[in-house]
């Protein structure tokens, strides 16, 4: 009975504790700090990023932090069908900051999927709707890459890299 308390208790709450960098020297890193979508829930946000290939077809989620509100983040969840295999995930952010998201180039099934143009999508809501998104395309591949695309509503100070794996 303690546990099934304790499980409601915590899908439902928010978060103080700041994601974290990730270690990997390898794959894709990405950080990037959230704002404000104009909603009456903010500072308290839900927020996920997802890699899909370039035909706009769901590859893998990176960084979901949603757990009681996911349904608002209408892109995701539509592209997704929710699968957060292998992500990292918290629940809904109690303030806007940095937050990070990785990737080894490796489908929601754990496959190695081939070298070639993807998206990085990004998604945040502060209301009881779909809120900002936006993609920026990347390449997978030999070469490394390195991004730092313009700010975009809700989005700023992006950072993108592409280490060759």
């Amino acid at each position: 009975m303690i546990l099934g308390i304790t499980l409601a208790i915590s899908v439902g709450c928010t978060t103080n504790n700041p994601p974290t960098a990730p270690a990997n020297s390898t794959g894709l890193t990405v950080s990037v700090v959230t704002g404000s979508a104009g909603g009456n829930y903010a500072p308290n946000n839900v927020v996920a990023i997802w890699i899909e290939n370039s035909a706009g077809t769901f590859v893998k989620t990176l960084t979901v932090y949603a757990k009681a509100r996911s349904y608002d983040l209408t892109n995701w969840q539509s592209i997704s069908g929710g699968n957060s295999v292998d992500a990292v995930i918290g629940a809904t952010q109690s303030n806007f900051g940095t937050i990070y998201g990785s990737w080894n180039g490796t489908d929601s099934k754990g496959t190695a999927v081939a070298d070639g143009i993807y998206r990085l999508c990004m998604e945040l809501t502060d209301k009881s709707s779909g809120g900002n998104f936006s993609f920026f395309n990347f390449t997978k591949g030999p070469v490394a890459e390195s991004q730092s695309p313009s700010n975009v509503p809700s989005f700023s100070s992006i950072s993108i890299k592409w280490v060759p794996l």
